[in-house]
């Protein structure tokens, strides 16, 4: 009877292809929760110690986020590049691509850097934030720009060892990070073992010094166990255009979304201190939640790149439609999730000795519950963006993107937040309606691409 329904079903849904997908996405899922459990740490760390400090965190990402994404995206090309020639039996060729993405990835590290260490604090000012927000955050994110150069050889390794089939590496590597995040946030933010607590300032030196440790040890991996560092043939005239070409369409599509996202958080804090706090903890199930989607659609896109690469174009409709079917099958199950445990959720964040006297949690969990709806749609936006990349369409998935993040997501959060003073929840509808529009969006896009294939 088994074999009769296996038989009924799509190509795309057979069992050795969900097989295979679940192969690549579990492993990256795990390795790619590391860092939602790192912001969780920060999070109830700082929550418990100086709650009021939290906004600080959340907006010195600000500028760093803008860094990340460019880099983020630009990596990507290694991602694609890597699986391509991997799938198509250039195995040893995949270094130069992983080599010519770390010179990129680096110098974007080194301009981040200045970026923030330079223009937080002018920035914020502009932004009207309180001077002590503005203090706090500013002095957060010269710490975090540190790190800048850490991000980008994580995530060039990363890229490059996935791509190559090797997530299990990046997810035990990454979880020696979340341990030395965990011991750097207590003894610089909870004060143990003689040290001072140093609030936020803390928390970004947990996060640099765990990303430099992380970064280490991958390149290690690299240098011993791939091709990366050894010698390939002559590139392609037209390789280097187009690894970069498809990772700063990915690289502009980041920069609208994280910068957005990030402004969300500055905005909800323009409506009041409490506020920046209540909508910065419960980004925080959403931020965790993504990381799910983040293995579905780097698995998807390993899975449509190397089809990709072979001309196997009914290979690339089945790899995307599997991706979206997975998504969407997980996200309603999360959704679903955080939306029944909203309060006892905004009880685990949101404990603390200010919490009575703020109604912290009695605020927090609405919010929670409204960031439930955004989980899906963020999740299709992922998978559906970024299955168009590893076949090299960069421009129209960052359209839709920069459209609905810019003219759609940000105008209602300030509408609602600000004008129609709803403050943390007003700011989360925006979030969802925002977060709708591009989801359908790139959705429909990946199927009219994939579907035109003959």
């Amino acid at each position: 009877m088994s074999l009769k329904i296996a038989n009924k079903l799509p190509v795309w849904a057979k069992p050795e292809q969900v097989f295979d997908l679940l192969r690549l996405a579990f492993p990256v899922a795990l390795s790619r929760l590391s860092l939602p459990i790192m912001s969780v740490t920060d999070a109830v760390v700082l929550g418990r110690m100086a709650q009021l400090e939290v906004p600080y965190i959340t907006i010195a990402w600000l500028l760093l986020s803008i860094g990340m994404a460019a880099g983020m995206g630009v990596l990507q090309g290694v991602q694609v590049f890597t699986a391509e020639l991997n799938a198509t039996g250039h195995y040893k060729d995949t270094g130069r691509v992983f080599r010519r993405g770390m010179w990129v990835g680096g110098a974007i590290g080194l301009a981040s850097m200045a970026m923030i260490i330079f223009g937080a604090k002018p920035l914020y000012g502009f932004l009207g934030l309180q001077s002590d927000v503005i203090q706090g955050a500013s002095s957060a994110a010269s710490i975090l720009a540190y790190g800048m150069i850490g991000h980008m050889l994580v995530f060039g390794a990363t890229m490059y060892l996935e791509a190559l089939r090797r997530p299990a590496w990046v997810t035990i590597v990454t979880y020696v990070g979340v341990a030395a995040n965990l011991i750097f946030n207590l003894a610089l933010v909870a004060g143990w073992w003689g040290f001072d607590p140093m609030g936020a300032d803390g928390v970004a030196w947990a996060t640099t010094g765990s990303r430099a440790v992380v970064a280490i040890l991958l390149i290690a991996l690299v240098a011993m166990f791939t091709p990366g560092f050894k010698k390939s043939a002559p590139a392609p005239k037209d390789e280097f255009i187009r690894q970069n070409t498809v990772g700063i369409g990915g690289a502009i599509a980041n920069m609208a979304e994280f910068a957005t996202f990030n402004l969300t958080f500055v905005i909800a804090t323009l409506a009041s201190k409490l506020n920046g706090v209540l909508f910065s903890l419960a980004i925080q199930p959403i931020f965790f939640s993504f990381m799910l989607f983040v293995g579905i659609a780097t698995a998807t896109s390993v899975r449509v790149a190397e089809n990709y690469g072979r001309k196997d174009f009914e290979g690339v409709r089945n790899a995307s439609r599997l991706g979206v079917f997975a998504t969407i099958t997980a996200g309603v199950f999360v959704t679903a999730l955080i939306y029944v445990l909203q309060t006892p959720l905004a009880v685990g964040m949101a404990s603390s000795p200010e919490a009575a006297e703020y109604n912290t949690i009695g605020l927090l969990a609405p919010v929670i519950g409204i960031a439930a709806f955004v989980v899906l749609f963020d999740g299709l936006q992922a998978v559906a963006s970024t299955a168009l990349r590893a076949q090299e369409v960069v421009w129209r998935p960052a359209a839709v993107h920069i459209g609905a993040y810019i003219t759609v997501m940000l105008p209602l959060v300030y509408w609602l937040t600000l004008v129609k003073g709803l403050g943390a929840e007003g700011a989360m509808w925006g979030v969802a309606i925002g977060s709708l529009v591009v989801g359908i969006g790139q959705i429909i896009l990946l199927e009219w691409k994939t579907a035109r294939y003959k």
